[in-house]
C-alpha cells in the first residue's frame, strides 16, 4: 500500500490508542509458560505479536480466540515440542530472543530463523548466557539451533547495555529451571542497564504471575538479578493497556498543528510502568499544553509546541529508544538546537533508526548532524515534501508520515502496511483527526 501525504495545518478529534505491543508479547509468553488457563483481553495480535502467537502455537501452546479481543492460553504438556522446520521469527526481536531462552526448556531443542538473523541484529551475548546455563548452540547465517544438554541454574554474566530483551528473555525462562546444585540463577550485569523501563515492565508482569525475583540493582543500574529455580507460573487475567510508544506518534502530530486544538487520546493507563510516558514531559518541555486525566485514562492536547522556544533541548534516549524517531521529527520544527543523545543502541533495532531517520529528514531539507551516539538537529523551521523510504521499520514509517503532514508540499511513502507491526489503525486514526492522505 502506497501513501500520498498532503500538508495540513490543524488536527482535532478523539482516537483510542492501540494495545501495548510490549505488554502483548509478554502476556502471551507468560501465559504460555503457565500450566493453568490464562485470559488475555484486548491484546495486539498483528505484526510482531502475531509472530509470537504463531511461534507459541508451533511449540505446543494452545491459544484460542474465544471472542473478539479475548484469548484463552494454556500449556498442558510437560515439555515444549520441537517443530520439524525452524520457527520463522521474521524481524521480531522480542520473539526471537525469548524463544532462544525457551530452548532451555524444549525437550529436543529449538531451531529459529528469520529476517532478524539476516539483519545481523544483536544476539551473541544472550547465546553465551544460554550456553553458560547448559545449552549446545549452533549458529549459521540462516538459522540458530539451541539444544539443552545439562541445564543447571548458576551465576551468569550478561551486558546490560546491548538489549534489554536479553534480560527479559532470561527472566521469563529461568524461573522454570529445575534446581540442580544451585537454588537460583543469578544474572550479573557487566554493564549498566539500558531501556530499563522495559525490564521493570517484565518484572511487574512476572510478579503478578506469581514469580519471585530479587533485585540487587544500584542507582548506576548495575548489580544482580536473582531468580529462584523450580517456580511455577499461575494462570492470570491480563488486561492489556494502551501503548504509550504508539501514542507518542499521535501526540507528536497533534503538537505540530497550528493554533489551539482539541485532540483527545484514550486508553492510556498511567499506572502501567511504560517508560514512553516520558513523551508527555518532553512535549511539555517544548511548550505544548497537554492535560492528563489518569482516572479516565485520557490525554488532551490543547496547544502545540512553541516553535520559537527560549532554550535549546537535549534529550537522553537511553531509556526511551522507541521515542527517538518522533523526537527527531519534532526537533525539525523548532527554531533551536535539539540534541538526542545515547542513541547508539537504536542503530540495532528493526533497522538502524539513527541513519534511517537522519537520511530521510535530510532528504526533506532538515539541518542535522549524525554522530555515532547522538543526533544534532539544528535550527529548522520547515521541511519540504519528498519521496520517503522507511527501510521496513514501522516506527520510522510513522515518524516520516508525521513529518510529511507538516511539510511544505506533498510527500510519498510506499509499503505503509509495515505500520501494522505496532499500530494497525495509525492511518485511519490520523484521518479521523483531519490528516489528508491518498491511499494507492
Amino acid at each position: 500500500m502506497d501513501l500520498e501525504i498532503f500538508p495540513i495545518k490543524t488536527l482535532s478529534g478523539k482516537v483510542k490508542v492501540p494495545p501495548s505491543k510490549s505488554y502483548s508479547h509478554r502476556a502471551f509468553f507468560i501465559a504460555g509458560l503457565a500450566e493453568a488457563i490464562s485470559v488475555i483481553n484486548n491484546p495486539l495480535t498483528v505484526g510482531d505479536v502475531e509472530v509470537t502467537i504463531n511461534a507459541l502455537k508451533s511449540i505446543g501452546v494452545k491459544i484460542l480466540k474465544e471472542k473478539e479481543n479475548k484469548f484463552l492460553v494454556n500449556f498442558q504438556k510437560s515439555k515444549f515440542i520441537a517443530p520439524e522446520v525452524p520457527i520463522d521469527c521474521k524481524n521480531s526481536g522480542t520473539t526471537f530472543r525469548i524463544l532462544c531462552a525457551l530452548g532451555l526448556l524444549s525437550e529436543n531443542g529449538i531451531r529459529l530463523t528469520g529476517e532478524f538473523l539476516k539483519r545481523k541484529r544483536p544476539i551473541q551475548p544472550l547465546l553465551e548466557a544460554i550456553k553458560q546455563l547448559g545449552a549446545v548452540i549452533e549458529v549459521n547465517e540462516d538459522e540458530i539451533s539451541i539444544r539443552p544438554v545439562n541445564v543447571i541454574p548458576k551465576r551468569i554474566k550478561l551486558p546490560g547495555d546491548v538489549s534489554s530483551q536479553f534480560i527479559t528473555a532470561l527472566l521469563l525462562i529461568t524461573p522454570l529451571l529445575k534446581c540442580k546444585g544451585s537454588d537460583a540463577t543469578i544474572i550479573e550485569l557487566t554493564t549498566p542497564l539500558t531501556s530499563h523501563p522495559y525490564i521493570y515492565l517484565t518484572l511487574d508482569m512476572l510478579d503478578r504471575a506469581g514469580i519471585t525475583i530479587k533485585q540487587e540493582i544500584t542507582k548506576s543500574l548495575m548489580g544482580n538479578l536473582i531468580i529462584p529455580c523450580s517456580q511455577n507460573y499461575r494462570g492470570q487475567v491480563y488486561d492489556i493497556p494502551g501503548d504509550f510508544s504508539s501514542a507518542a506518534y499521535i501526540l507528536g502530530a497533534a503538537t505540530l498543528a497550528e493554533n489551539d486544538l482539541n485532540v483527545i487520546l484514550t486508553n492510556l493507563d498511567f499506572d502501567s510502568p511504560q517508560g514512553d510516558r516520558e513523551i508527555i514531559s518532553y512535549l511539555r518541555e517544548m511548550g505544548a499544553n497537554i492535560l492528563i486525566n489518569p482516572h479516565e485514562k485520557m490525554v488532551k492536547i490543547k496547544k502545540g509546541i512553541n516553535k520559537s522556544p527560549l532554550e535549546d533541548f537535549s534529550i537522553d534516549c537511553r531509556e526511551t529508544p522507541d521515542l527517538f524517531p518522533i523526537l527527531a521529527v519534532m526537533g525539525c520544527f523548532t527554531n533551536k538546537v535539539m540534541k538526542l543523545t545515547n542513541i547508539k543502541n537504536i542503530r540495532s533495532k528493526e533497522s538502524d533508526r539513527v541513519s534511517g531517520i537522519a537520511r530521510e529528514l535530510k532528504k526533506m531539507g532538515a539541518n542535522l548532524e549524525e554522530h555515532e551516539d547522538q543526533l544534532i538537529i539544528k535550527e529548522n523551521t520547515k521541511l519540504n515534501g519528498a519521496d520517503l523510504n522507511h527501510g521496513d521499520d514501522h516506527r520510522i514509517a510513522m515518524a516520516l508520515i508525521v513529518a510529511a503532514m507538516f511539510a511544505e508540499s506533498n510527500s510519498y511513502i510506499s509499503n505503509v502496511e509495515i505500520i501494522e507491526d505496532s499500530y494497525p489503525t495509525f492511518i485511519e486514526d490520523l484521518q479521523k483527526l483531519g490528516a489528508h492522505f491518498k491511499i494507492k
